[in-house]
């Protein structure tokens, strides 16, 4: 009897301890299926996320400027410690177009910089930058002397179309008769169709007056990578700033007697 007792005590104990691992078996079953189905879906929901951010996108951190289509970012140089610490400029198209240069821009000094670029204008996918050179080393110069005999800064406007690449660069206040300290940033106005126009101070010999000239031009693609600007004298006198606006290329402006002008660029 007794040996009957242990044989079905252990044939008892056995089929407990098979179930036991046949649960256990399903449990870990389980558990990795679950597995496999949270990280399958987390990584399937990581790729496109990180595909979602285009080249362009991942400028946003560094932007100086963002619109629903155009990033301006800009980024440092590293310099050494005798050298300005410089910026230069990039824009491109959200989410993935590639980044055109703007210009460059130098920290700089009591007297200005040697190198700036700012003002930035988006309309459409053409981008506007305005920028300059030797302005501190002329203003330096004619604190101590004739500005005659000092060399004239330069200043110009460039106008990038970020879904082509293609670029212009416009210079301004190319009529001075000496080298002369103008306003700058100016005035600009820019047309999501391509055509710029900005407004000027006039200048007589080295001085400055509140007089102002129009001056505006409509953009053509010109080579492989280039667009082509005419600039003409539109008005001078006593112009409304504010008043400056495009619609497609014919350009509006109001003078200060209130007096309305439109004129077409083509």
């Amino acid at each position: 009897m007794s040996v009957s007792c242990c044989l079905g005590y252990d044939r008892q104990q056995g089929v407990s301890m098979r179930r036991q691992l046949y649960r256990a078996s399903v449990a870990i079953g389980l558990a990795i299926g679950a597995c496999v189905l949270i990280c399958g879906s987390t990584a399937g929901s990581s790729a496109p996320a990180a595909a979602a951010t285009g080249a362009c996108d991942a400028h946003r951190s560094e932007a100086v400027l963002v619109t629903h289509s155009i990033v301006v970012y800009g980024l440092r140089t590293p310099v050494a410690p005798t050298t300005p610490r410089t910026t230069t400029y990039y824009a491109c198209q959200r989410p993935a177009g590639t980044s055109v240069t703007l210009g460059i821009d130098e920290l700089g000094s009591l007297y200005g910089s040697d190198a700036t670029t700012g003002a930035f204008v988006v309309s459409g996918t053409y981008v506007l930058a305005q920028s300059s050179s030797g302005a501190a080393s002329l203003a330096i110069c004619a604190r101590y002397h004739n500005s005659r005999l000092c060399s004239a800064a330069q200043h110009w406007l460039t106008v990038v179309d970020t879904r082509t690449g293609r670029r212009a660069r416009v210079p301004i206040y190319t009529h001075l008769s000496v080298p002369t300290i103008v306003p700058f940033p100016v005035t600009v106005a820019l047309s999501p169709d391509g055509a710029l126009a900005w407004l000027q101070n006039i200048t007589v010999g080295p001085n400055v007056t509140t007089g102002l000239q129009l001056w505006a031009s409509a953009l053509r693609p010109s080579g492989r990578s280039g667009l082509a600007a005419s600039p003409q004298l539109l008005d001078s006198g006593a112009i409304e700033a504010r008043s400056l606006r495009f619609q497609g290329h014919t350009l509006y402006w109001t003078c200060a007697d209130g007096v309305k002008h439109q004129v077409p660029l083509g």
